[in-house]
């Protein structure tokens, strides 16, 4: 080999060795630091977020403002889940959409009370099934349903099944598999 071409070899490899020695410095220095840094950074912005959230709250203007998130809340609240009282007056309510409606013969009855979807525990309300039971005619229906669905605290309608009537050319009876979730004793 000529002068030049071991010349070149050499400073290559140099090269090379160099490079390696400085991922290796770099890979086991400065990442861990670097991840260290950013780590350290983010508990320091969680902890000045909480200090700031603090010191707003002490505020008079931040515990208005917290009083009427907490009032936003309990309004959203009241619109899907039945309070005790509420639950007391369903059936009555219930019979009322359905006479103003034009509903006949109808019934409501309780299927099951579930504290538990699928693995989810429900904490302080549970999930009530109803069967409603009905004869009308299509129009009624559909307003009967619409009625429904508008209610507040919300009663989800999970299916309903349509059959005509013996003796009665327009006339429907109709069941539907509904839910409601209310609030348990005590909560």
């Amino acid at each position: 080999m000529s002068r030049e071409l071991k010349s070149l070899v050499r400073l290559a490899v140099a090269w090379v060795v160099c490079l390696a020695a400085l991922a290796v410095f770099h890979f086991a220095l400065v990442a861990p630091q670097a991840r260290a840094l950013a780590a350290s950074r983010e508990a320091v912005a969680a902890k000045a977020e909480r200090f700031r959230l603090l010191r707003d709250a002490k505020s008079a203007r931040g515990q208005q403002r917290l009083q009427e998130e907490q009032e936003e809340l309990e309004r959203r609240y009241a619109n899907f889940v039945f309070t005790g009282e509420q639950m007391n007056e369903l059936d009555f309510r219930l019979r009322s959409l359905a006479e103003k409606n034009g509903v006949q013969e109808f019934s409501a009855r309780h299927v099951e009370t579930v504290s538990k979807i699928g693995s989810t525990e429900l904490k302080g309300i549970a999930q009530r099934s109803l069967v409603l039971s009905m004869a009308c005619s299509f129009p009624e229906f559909l307003r009967f349903l619409n009625e429904l669905e508008r209610h507040q605290p919300l009663v989800l309608v999970d299916q309903f099944t349509l059959q005509t009537t013996a003796g009665r050319q327009t006339g429907l009876s109709s069941t539907m598999d509904c839910a409601i979730l209310y609030q348990k004793a005590g909560k």
